[in-house]
């Protein structure tokens, strides 16, 4: 690296020659291609991948690479939020507040931004004991928190903050599936939602990622557990759900778990609240508080009101119906999953342990914990409908049917057969806890919290089902 200088980015200055900056990665954006007959170089498709650098508490730049199609897009697939790298000999240029493209990029401390054009500039991993020295940065928030704003002081000032940008501090109560949608102009576009509430707020605030890094990254995701900090999101009207709301924009920088004393004090006093606030999202009920009982019609009428946008229903009661079937003789590996016995998180089928590297087996410092869970579907009818696809899981599961994951994993298909006929075709007593659809998640989700069979002197004083036709089987649907 004859040439080469080693420079801080508090040092930099503008057309600084042969420049050697280390730092991490703390965001990145998706891989851009350019139609080249539109620019001066018309010699193929052109790429462009801008990312942001840290190299200190106090100092970071956002970093724009160009080059060919190909050239880019291996740059930008090598390397990801939390790679430490050298950048070398990168333009560097000024930045100019009033140009457009600042009003698309993070909020940064430099006064400069690096270019990197292909052939002139090089990027690549600092494979170096000093790599450590930088890696806790991506777990400190990027400004000064002391601005931080709660959910209840963001949605009780909507109209004054609209077009402004806020920093908030949230815990993960839910993340969606991976979900793709298609543009105006025919490009398949890729997304995740999810939910997140802080202690001030009884409704949860529904949000969408977009750069592909996010999507990723969020996967990894714990509900109550995950604690994110979104610095610069924009307070802005969506044109979906016709109303001004919260959102991730392009300036916002996620910062997971930051190491701030708010974190705990956010994720604690959510878990403290859980059945206040987190009642409307995903804290389970306990199954002998629930007294009040439904139909399954009674059930969809509630969840077929209007809610308002983005509002998420959520109800427990007790359900007097048939178990239509148990999914017990599926052969879908999905039916028994192996998560982390640490953090949660699912082993996938080629790994020992999760891929989690804040959780200790996950990162190598222990021994890899793993347990089994069920994960059974439900198919219930009363003389007023269907609810098909109810969620039967984790120990619920394993009371209900009487056995152990491993114990269920070990039987043969007759053995796993027997158990569903302890209450397919019976009458029961289920207690449910319904989560209804929000215009983010169109789908209600009914989470079986218990099943007891009725006995026939205690159904004697119930009206509210009629026996099923004997000609009716479990298969029939």
């Amino acid at each position: 690296m004859s040439g080469i200088h080693r420079q801080a980015l508090k040092s930099l200055q503008p057309g600084m020659q042969n420049a050697l900056v280390i730092g991490i990665i703390v965001h990145s954006f998706n891989m851009k291609t350019i139609d080249a007959t539109r620019t001066r170089f018309n010699n193929g498709e052109r790429g462009v991948w801008t990312f942001t650098l840290r190299d200190s508490e106090e100092d970071s730049i956002n970093v724009t690479v160009w080059g060919s199609a190909q050239f880019v897009r291996k740059l930008s697939s090598d390397f990801h939020i939390g790679s430490v790298v050298e950048v070398i000999n990168p333009k560097v240029m000024e930045r100019r507040p009033e140009e457009r493209n600042e009003f698309f990029v993070p909020t940064v401390s430099s006064p400069y931004r690096l270019t990197m054009n292909e052939g002139n500039a090089l990027v690549q991993i600092h494979d170096a004991p000093t790599r450590a020295t930088y890696e806790p940065l991506l777990m400190l928030p990027i400004k000064n928190p002391d601005g931080l704003r709660t959910l209840k002081s963001i949605f009780e000032n909507l109209e004054t903050l609209r077009d402004q940008y806020v920093d908030t501090l949230v815990v993960v109560t839910f993340i969606s599936d991976v979900r793709n949608v298609i543009t105006r102009d025919g490009r398949s576009v890729k997304f995740r939602s999810f939910e997140a509430s802080d202690e001030t707020r009884d409704e949860a605030v529904s949000l969408v990622l977009w750069e592909n890094e996010w999507i990723e990254r969020a996967a990894f995701w714990t509900p109550k557990t995950t604690v994110i900090l979104l610095t610069d999101a924009r307070i802005a009207y969506d044109n979906f759900k016709k109303k001004i709301t919260l959102c991730i924009a392009r300036k916002t920088i996620i910062t997971e778990n930051p190491n701030i004393p708010q974190t705990a004090t956010v994720r604690n006093a959510v878990q403290y609240y859980e059945n206040d606030v987190m009642s409307g999202n995903f804290a389970t009920p306990n199954p002998d508080t629930i007294t009040s009982v439904m139909t399954i019609q009674d059930i969809s009428n509630k969840l077929n009101k209007k809610l308002t946008q983005g509002e998420r229903l959520q109800f427990a009661t007790i359900l007097k119906a048939y178990v239509m079937d148990i999914n017990v003789e599926s052969t879908n590996t999905g039916v028994i999953s192996t998560r982390c016995a640490l953090c949660k998180k699912i082993i996938l089928d080629d790994r020992d342990s999760c891929m989690n590297l804040e959780c200790p087996s996950g990162n190598g410092t222990r021994v890899p914990m793993n347990v089994m869970s069920l994960n059974l579907k439900v198919n219930l009818k009363d003389n007023t409908g269907y609810l098909i696809g109810c969620r039967l899981f984790g120990e619920t599961a394993e009371r209900v049917l009487g056995c152990t994951a491993n114990e269920f994993q070990a039987m043969i298909l007759p053995q796993r057969t027997e158990l569903k006929w302890k209450y397919v075709l019976e009458k029961c007593n289920i207690r449910l806890h319904v989560l209804g659809p929000t215009s983010t998640f169109p789908n209600a989700v009914y989470n079986i919290l218990s099943i007891c069979r009725i006995e026939e002197n205690d159904d004697d004083n119930d009206d509210d089902t009629q026996p099923l036709d004997e000609h009716f089987e479990s298969n029939d649907y």
